[in-house]
């Protein structure tokens, strides 16, 4: 049965029923698809630019049109896509451009090809933004030197949106501020996408799709024509392969911390909700307080600092296809007090891209379940060398990874063989930096954390000389001797 006593049949096919609807059975929405439709759109005209084709996409929304037509100007002539596409995929296009957060199910995002789901209006808003970048003061008159200059990029790729999400938890507090995920139902044909986690206005696929507009808007907004299709543009940042932009989207966190004015932000948001507020008449703030309102946006702000720029990405289990827990797993006593590395050994070699990383999870764990029968995979995390951490057991559930310490600490392993090589630069920097920090702010490790290598309990070369060896270097790496322990 499904949720409210629904038989699950009838809940699949109500899930379905819009894309039914729509007159196009079966659509998936990965971004491939998608930028497929976009490049016949472009083929129908050469001298179609990368700014016809966002403004033709803009005017699919539905919502928030005034907001936009204040930070990029009117939309030209409408265009009649019934000539230039088949009615089926201009639907596809609709519908992905139109963000909406529903009970179940999340709409208007696509399947990226590094394993992540982005917002694709505001992936796209934060094109055209870049290429219109400008400073206004969201207002005038006597209080005007109160509210920070609004930077359209932040405020249509981010700030308006993390600003209604903060006001909405304020008015209800059972609406998070932001970070629910989801899971599609088919990575390989991703067609319905199911929020988990509480609801929020906020979700990551918002805001993986407005650090990506901004981070292209930015790089646009800095290198002059000649530009390539938005369709080109897309191909290249979500390859893992070597292209025209030196950005790709598996660092998505770190480039948007590189390019981003984090200390600007709260005032950034004030700015984009105060423009948004005028728009509504004063329907959107109404009587409260500015103060109380820049305390909520701090507040926001702080914790989408902690959930997306001091943790690294994860891929949960549901996106690399896990197999069921066998049995009642049993919950951790947080926080735990140490990290113990490994490398898995096998499969040997370092995974580039998400197929390769979720394949290589799901050997492990066939091989944990059938040939070791454990209850799951051992691993309470690993590391892709694709810019990607991996769900094990996770954060809340034993593992098996460090024999006789399981219940102290998470096992954190390297997907490759390290014996005689290191995992790349920002592999390492995954779990040293972002990992430990995000794991301490969230109370699930001590701050006095310590790092260790599997061979220090068990007779084994595990994590592989080279990684043992690059551990010991970091500063929580703790030596067990016969006096006890000691930090190196």
């Amino acid at each position: 049965m499904g949720s409210g006593g629904v038989p699950q049949g009838f809940l699949s096919l109500w899930l379905l029923f819009p894309l039914l609807w729509s007159g196009y059975a079966t659509p998936t929405y990965h971004l491939s698809n998608v930028l497929s439709i976009i490049e016949e759109l472009e083929g129908q005209d050469t001298g179609m630019t990368i700014l016809n084709v966002t403004a033709i996409l803009r005017s699919l929304q539905t919502s928030d049109q005034d907001f936009r037509r204040l930070l990029l100007g009117e939309v030209p002539a409408p265009v009649d896509l019934s000539g230039l596409l088949s009615q089926a995929k201009e639907s596809i296009l609709r519908e992905v451009m139109n963000h909406e957060v529903g009970r179940l199910v999340e709409r208007g995002v696509v399947l990226t090809p590094d394993g992540t789901t982005v917002a694709m209006g505001n992936l796209v808003a934060g094109v055209e933004a870049g290429l219109k970048r400008e400073v206004r003061s969201p207002r005038s008159g006597a209080d005007a030197d109160l509210w920070a200059p609004v930077d359209s990029l932040c405020a249509l790729t981010l700030a308006k949106d993390l600003g209604l999400a903060f006001l909405a938890h304020q008015a209800n507090k059972n609406q998070e501020m932001l970070a629910s995920d989801g899971c599609w139902d088919d990575v390989d044909l991703p067609r319905v996408f199911t929020r988990t986690g509480p609801w929020t206005l906020a979700t990551s696929a918002l805001v993986n799709g407005g650090m990506d507009g901004f981070i292209l808007g930015d790089h646009l907004a800095q290198h002059p024509p000649p530009l390539p299709r938005l369709s080109a543009l897309l191909r290249d940042y979500y390859s893992q392969a070597p292209g025209l932009l030196p950005l790709k989207a598996r660092s998505r966190r770190m480039n948007f911390k590189a390019t981003f004015d984090l200390g600007n932000f709260t005032g950034q948001v004030l700015g984009a909700i105060s423009l948004y507020d005028q728009l509504r008449n004063n329907s959107v703030l109404g009587d409260l307080e500015r103060n109380t309102f820049r305390k909520i946006c701090e507040q926001g702000v702080k914790l989408f600092h902690q959930n997306y720029l001091d943790c690294p990405a994860i891929i949960p289990r549901c996106m690399w296809g896990a197999r069921p827990f066998k049995g009642e797993p049993i919950q951790l006593a947080l926080p735990l007090h140490f990290v113990y590395i490994h490398h898995t050994y096998t499969p040997s070699q370092p995974c580039t891209n998400f197929p390769d990383c979720a394949a290589n999870m799901r050997s492990i764990q066939n091989f944990h379940q059938d040939d070791r029968q454990w209850n799951d995979i051992g691993y309470s995390f690993l590391v892709g060398s694709d810019g990607y951490m991996y769900e094990g057991r996770g954060w809340h559930w034993l593992g098996a990874h460090t024999k006789g310490q399981n219940s102290k600490g998470y096992g954190v392993g390297f997907i490759g063989n390290y014996s005689s090589e290191l995992p790349e630069p920002t592999a390492l920097a995954l779990v040293r930096d972002s990992f430990t920090r995000c794991a301490v702010a969230g109370g699930k490790i001590t701050s006095d954390y310590a790092i260790q290598g599997h061979r220090q309990y068990r007779a084994t070369s595990c994590p592989g000389n080279a990684l043992f060896s690059e551990i010991t270097t970091w500063e929580a790496f703790k030596e067990v001797d016969g006096q006890g322990s000691k930090h190196r």
